[in-house]
This record gives C-alpha cells, sequence and structure tokens, in this order.
C-alpha cells in the first residue's frame, strides 16, 4: 500500500502533537511542584491569565467542579495568587482575579528559562513561517476547545 506524502505528514503532526501534550504535562507537573501548588491550581493561574473570570467560568474552562473551583480559589487565594471581588454589575456574582505581581514574582521566574530556550529555538525561522506556526497553533487550539466542549457534553 503506498502512502502519500500528506498521509504520512499527518501523522508525523499528531505523533509529534501528543509527544510535545506529554511533555506540557510533564512541565506543568515540575513547575506546580517548584512554585508549591498542584497542577490543578496552576492550570487555574494559567487560565487567570487571559483575565478575570467569574468561579462558575473558571470552573468550565479547567473542566473541574464548582465545588473543586472553590477550593483552588481558597488555596490561591490563600496563597496571595489571586483576589475575589464582587462583579460591578450583579453584586451576586463573584470575580477572580490573578494578582499579576504575586504570579510575576512566583510564577514567571520558573517558566523564565523555557521561554528563552524556546525563543532560541524559534530564531531559524523567518516572520512568515513564525505566522505559519501561529496560525497552525491557533487552529489546533480551536480543535483541542470543541473537543474537549463535546467530550464533556457526552
Amino acid at each position: 500500500m503506498v502512502v502519500s506524502r500528506r498521509a504520512e505528514l499527518m501523522v508525523e503532526l499528531l505523533d509529534a502533537l501528543r509527544r510535545t501534550n506529554a511533555w506540557s504535562v510533564a512541565m506543568s507537573q515540575s513547575a506546580a511542584e517548584r512554585i508549591g501548588v498542584n497542577t490543578t491550581d496552576l492550570h487555574c493561574l494559567n487560565l487567570l491569565s487571559d483575565g478575570p473570570t467569574t468561579a462558575g467560568e473558571l470552573a468550565r474552562r479547567a473542566g473541574i467542579t464548582t465545588a473543586s473551583v472553590t477550593g483552588v480559589i481558597d488555596r490561591l487565594e490563600a496563597a496571595g495568587y489571586v483576589r475575589r471581588e464582587r462583579d460591578g454589575s450583579d453584586r451576586r456574582k463573584v470575580v477572580v482575579t490573578l494578582q499579576e505581581q504575586r504570579a510575576a514574582q512566583d510564577v514567571a521566574p520558573v517558566f523564565r528559562p523555557f521561554v528563552q530556550a524556546w525563543r532560541g529555538a524559534m530564531d531559524d525561522y523567518t516572520d512568515e513561517q513564525l505566522e505559519l506556526i501561529a496560525t497552525f497553533l491557533s487552529r489546533t487550539q480551536e480543535v483541542f476547545q470543541s473537543e474537549v466542549g463535546r467530550m464533556r457534553a457526552e
């Protein structure tokens, strides 16, 4: 059976994506240990770096129950990484906000060597190639987001 070059590339890309995801999980576990939080807490910190959100939305995006997210927020608030505030337009809602200065002090240094190494690995790519990679990653993220939604709905 003759396999097309495109089919070979698709297999290579999916395999590389699988391995990258495995290393990403390993890096998150190692980083969480160094920061002194668990991996779910670090995952929520990462999600909160996109901006303030409600506890319910954070739970949905993190894929955990609202009861679990309460514990996460309690731990992160006690450690000084987040703060809870009442929503200005709906006092029944609580908005969770990342304490950026604390995250910059404790979390960013753990990831700084990775960012520097990653930037070095990208040095050989042209701007056009980086645009292509950014588009690829954006589309991959959209697929992940869609599939997570599908899996949770089943």
